[in-house]
Protein backbone atom coordinates (compact mmCIF):
# COMPACT_ATOMS: atom_id res chain seq x y z
CA UNK A 1 0.00 0.00 0.00
CA UNK A 2 1.53 3.63 -0.76
CA UNK A 3 -0.37 6.74 0.31
CA UNK A 4 -1.37 8.70 -2.31
CA UNK A 5 0.55 11.97 -1.27
CA UNK A 6 3.41 10.16 -1.10
CA UNK A 7 2.83 8.29 -4.49
CA UNK A 8 1.98 12.08 -6.09
CA UNK A 9 5.34 13.99 -4.13
CA UNK A 10 7.78 10.73 -6.07
CA UNK A 11 5.89 11.40 -9.48
CA UNK A 12 6.56 15.57 -9.19
CA UNK A 13 10.59 13.83 -9.76
CA UNK A 14 11.93 16.72 -7.53
CA UNK A 15 10.49 19.16 -8.73
CA UNK A 16 9.69 22.42 -7.27
CA UNK A 17 7.87 24.28 -10.39
CA UNK A 18 4.64 23.75 -11.91
CA UNK A 19 4.39 20.00 -12.47
CA UNK A 20 4.62 19.48 -8.90
CA UNK A 21 1.96 21.89 -7.85
CA UNK A 22 0.22 19.50 -10.71
CA UNK A 23 0.97 16.31 -8.66
CA UNK A 24 -0.23 17.74 -5.49
CA UNK A 25 -3.39 19.20 -7.19
CA UNK A 26 -3.60 15.55 -8.69
CA UNK A 27 -3.72 14.33 -4.80
CA UNK A 28 -6.05 17.30 -3.98
CA UNK A 29 -8.89 16.05 -6.59
CA UNK A 30 -8.30 12.08 -5.79
CA UNK A 31 -7.54 11.78 -1.60
CA UNK A 32 -11.33 11.52 -0.74
CA UNK A 33 -11.84 8.37 -3.39
CA UNK A 34 -7.94 7.16 -3.35
CA UNK A 35 -5.90 8.05 0.02
CA UNK A 36 -3.64 5.53 -0.44
CA UNK A 37 -3.30 3.51 -3.56
CA UNK A 38 -3.18 -0.96 -3.87
CA UNK A 39 0.29 -2.42 -4.84
CA UNK A 40 0.62 -2.41 -8.91
CA UNK A 41 -1.53 -5.16 -10.46
CA UNK A 42 -1.54 -5.96 -14.04
CA UNK A 43 -3.87 -3.47 -14.77
CA UNK A 44 -2.34 -0.66 -11.98
CA UNK A 45 -6.21 1.53 -12.71
CA UNK A 46 -5.27 3.89 -9.57
CA UNK A 47 -1.76 4.65 -10.48
CA UNK A 48 -2.87 5.04 -14.11
CA UNK A 49 -5.34 7.88 -12.70
CA UNK A 50 -3.34 9.63 -10.55
CA UNK A 51 -0.95 9.72 -12.99
CA UNK A 52 -3.15 10.80 -16.19
CA UNK A 53 -4.79 13.04 -13.73
CA UNK A 54 -1.52 14.93 -12.97
CA UNK A 55 -0.23 15.12 -16.44
CA UNK A 56 -3.76 16.13 -17.76
CA UNK A 57 -4.16 18.63 -15.05
CA UNK A 58 -0.99 20.15 -16.16
CA UNK A 59 -0.84 20.08 -19.60
CA UNK A 60 -4.34 21.64 -19.61
CA UNK A 61 -3.42 24.54 -17.31
CA UNK A 62 0.09 25.05 -18.40
CA UNK A 63 -0.60 25.16 -22.20
CA UNK A 64 -2.25 28.31 -21.29
CA UNK A 65 0.09 29.61 -18.79
CA UNK A 66 -2.16 28.90 -15.61
CA UNK A 67 -1.89 27.47 -12.36
CA UNK A 68 -2.27 23.43 -12.80
CA UNK A 69 -4.47 23.69 -9.68
CA UNK A 70 -6.66 25.80 -11.56
CA UNK A 71 -8.20 22.39 -13.46
CA UNK A 72 -11.54 20.98 -12.36
CA UNK A 73 -12.43 17.30 -12.74
CA UNK A 74 -15.01 18.18 -14.55
CA UNK A 75 -12.61 19.94 -17.07
CA UNK A 76 -10.64 16.55 -17.32
CA UNK A 77 -13.91 14.47 -17.32
CA UNK A 78 -14.57 16.41 -20.36
CA UNK A 79 -11.49 16.78 -22.22
CA UNK A 80 -11.26 13.04 -21.94
CA UNK A 81 -15.17 12.26 -23.21
CA UNK A 82 -14.43 14.41 -26.28
CA UNK A 83 -11.90 11.82 -27.48
CA UNK A 84 -13.59 8.55 -26.92
CA UNK A 85 -12.61 5.29 -27.81
CA UNK A 86 -15.15 2.65 -29.93
CA UNK A 87 -16.55 -0.02 -27.74
CA UNK A 88 -15.83 -3.32 -28.96
CA UNK A 89 -18.25 -6.47 -28.84
CA UNK A 90 -16.40 -8.79 -27.28
CA UNK A 91 -17.52 -11.82 -29.45
CA UNK A 92 -15.36 -14.02 -31.13
CA UNK A 93 -15.92 -13.21 -35.41
CA UNK A 94 -17.08 -16.21 -37.15
CA UNK A 95 -18.01 -14.57 -40.20
CA UNK A 96 -16.39 -12.88 -42.79
CA UNK A 97 -18.61 -9.98 -42.36
CA UNK A 98 -17.46 -9.98 -38.81
CA UNK A 99 -13.91 -10.31 -39.21
CA UNK A 100 -13.97 -7.30 -41.35
CA UNK A 101 -16.13 -5.10 -38.52
CA UNK A 102 -13.44 -6.46 -36.21
CA UNK A 103 -10.75 -4.96 -38.90
CA UNK A 104 -12.57 -1.61 -38.95
CA UNK A 105 -13.18 -1.95 -35.41
CA UNK A 106 -9.91 -2.20 -34.92
CA UNK A 107 -8.48 0.98 -36.92
CA UNK A 108 -10.77 3.41 -35.70
CA UNK A 109 -9.80 2.25 -32.38
CA UNK A 110 -5.81 3.12 -33.22
CA UNK A 111 -7.13 6.73 -35.04
CA UNK A 112 -8.98 7.62 -31.93
CA UNK A 113 -5.72 6.66 -29.52
CA UNK A 114 -3.07 8.50 -31.76
CA UNK A 115 -5.97 11.33 -31.38
CA UNK A 116 -5.57 11.04 -27.74
CA UNK A 117 -1.66 10.99 -27.66
CA UNK A 118 -1.65 14.15 -30.55
CA UNK A 119 -3.71 16.19 -28.68
CA UNK A 120 -2.15 15.64 -25.24
CA UNK A 121 1.22 16.52 -27.32
CA UNK A 122 -0.15 19.24 -28.23
CA UNK A 123 -0.81 20.49 -25.08
CA UNK A 124 2.40 19.72 -23.65
CA UNK A 125 4.05 21.26 -26.38
CA UNK A 126 1.96 24.51 -26.48
CA UNK A 127 3.31 23.95 -22.47
CA UNK A 128 7.07 24.19 -23.89
CA UNK A 129 7.70 20.72 -23.40
CA UNK A 130 9.79 18.97 -26.67
CA UNK A 131 8.57 15.60 -26.75
CA UNK A 132 9.44 12.63 -26.75
CA UNK A 133 11.75 14.90 -24.63
CA UNK A 134 14.19 13.04 -21.92
CA UNK A 135 15.28 14.06 -18.82
CA UNK A 136 12.63 15.92 -16.93
CA UNK A 137 9.16 14.43 -15.04
CA UNK A 138 6.75 15.44 -17.48
CA UNK A 139 8.43 13.76 -20.33
CA UNK A 140 9.49 10.71 -18.67
CA UNK A 141 5.75 10.40 -17.57
CA UNK A 142 4.51 11.07 -21.26
CA UNK A 143 6.71 8.67 -22.53
CA UNK A 144 5.99 6.09 -19.87
CA UNK A 145 2.25 6.35 -21.12
CA UNK A 146 2.67 6.44 -24.76
CA UNK A 147 5.48 4.08 -25.26
CA UNK A 148 4.26 0.48 -24.95
CA UNK A 149 7.13 -1.09 -27.46
CA UNK A 150 10.43 0.04 -25.42
CA UNK A 151 10.33 -2.74 -22.94
CA UNK A 152 12.07 -0.52 -20.27
CA UNK A 153 9.34 1.77 -19.74
CA UNK A 154 7.21 1.72 -16.84
CA UNK A 155 4.49 0.49 -19.17
CA UNK A 156 6.27 -1.26 -22.14
CA UNK A 157 6.28 -4.38 -23.39
CA UNK A 158 7.21 -6.06 -20.53
CA UNK A 159 4.62 -4.72 -18.22
CA UNK A 160 1.84 -6.74 -19.53
CA UNK A 161 -0.87 -4.00 -19.29
CA UNK A 162 -3.64 -4.97 -21.46
CA UNK A 163 -4.08 -1.80 -23.74
CA UNK A 164 -2.18 1.71 -24.35
CA UNK A 165 -1.36 3.18 -20.88
CA UNK A 166 -2.72 6.67 -21.74
CA UNK A 167 -6.06 5.29 -23.12
CA UNK A 168 -6.54 3.24 -19.86
CA UNK A 169 -5.48 6.35 -17.96
CA UNK A 170 -8.22 8.35 -19.69
CA UNK A 171 -11.04 6.17 -19.40
CA UNK A 172 -10.36 6.12 -15.45
CA UNK A 173 -10.03 9.72 -15.51
CA UNK A 174 -13.58 9.65 -17.16
CA UNK A 175 -15.27 7.39 -14.65
CA UNK A 176 -13.58 8.94 -11.49
CA UNK A 177 -15.09 12.56 -12.39
CA UNK A 178 -18.22 12.13 -14.87
CA UNK A 179 -20.30 11.98 -12.19
CA UNK A 180 -23.85 13.35 -12.40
Amino acid sequence: MTFLWSYTDALAGGDDGWWRAATRHAAALLEADHWWLDPPARVPVQHLLVETTALLSYALARSRDDDPGTVTGAQLAAWAAARPLPMLDETVPDTLEASISLMQWSQIFEEQRLRQQNDLAELLRAAGHDLPGLGDPVTGLWQDLVDRENPGRRYGLDSRLPGPALTLGLGAVLQQFDRA
